[in-house]
């Protein structure tokens, strides 16, 4: 049986997951205002992408105190707690990849803009799947029935998969902008940016590992 302490958790994790999926959403509008030329408005969405990364982190801090105070086996506490640190980190890492794009304003230009924003959109469904398997992990004992987990499995697998998309498509935009006529110093800046919008893949990543892990513990 599930304990209301535990119900309380996982409805936290929930409302931490879509919180950190509407700070997702706010780096990729900045991204997209700032490729359109619209500097003001990628402010705007910035500052926005901002306070709802502090939201993220009140949630994060939620989950911690619910812990501590005795929701689930001390056993599962430990992975309950790192897969929340690590959806956090997914906010993080798009606040500051927001805050690059307002502040330097890097110089992506057209030949490359094609290419980021089909990482950005890869990187965008990778979360969007990592949700619905976050999900399933409920307070209604679903990890008891095969199929869910199942499809958890079946989940993480394609996240997987979209991660190594991305690594390839970085590899390949990479090459081309450091075999490009652009100057040294707007490759790095241009260099620097891919790798801040690819991390955010890492960690959606990591947190679908971590989910993993603490679906396999539950059902041990």
């Amino acid at each position: 049986m599930i304990s209301e302490k535990e119900k309380e958790v996982k409805e936290l994790i929930d409302e931490h997951v879509r919180k950190v999926g509407e700070c997702l959403t706010c780096f990729k509008d900045c991204l997209e205002a700032h490729f359109q030329g619209e500097e003001a408005r990628a402010q705007s969405i910035q500052e926005r992408c901002d306070h709802v990364e502090t939201e993220a982190d009140i949630l994060r801090r939620k989950i911690g105190d619910y812990l501590y105070s005795g929701a689930f086996l001390p056993i599962e506490r430990k992975d309950v707690y790192m897969m929340t640190e690590s959806i956090d980190k997914i906010a993080n890492k798009a606040e500051t990849a927001s805050d690059v794009v307002v502040y330097q304003r890097p110089e992506v230009g057209e030949d490359y803009e094609k290419t980021l924003r089909e990482i950005v959109e890869t990187m965008m469904e990778m979360f969007r799947i990592f949700q619905v398997a976050a999900a399933l992990f409920g307070p209604d004992d679903a990890l008891q029935e095969h199929d869910k987990l199942a499809i958890i499995r079946e989940k993480m697998n394609l996240v997987g998969v979209m991660e190594s998309e991305i690594d390839k498509k970085e590899e390949a935009l990479m090459k081309t902008i450091f075999h490009s006529a652009l100057p040294l110093a707007n490759k790095i800046q241009l260099e620097r940016f891919l790798r801040r919008v690819t991390d955010i893949s890492d960690v959606i990543e990591d947190a679908a590992d971590r989910l993993y892990i603490l679906v396999i513990r539950e059902r041990i």
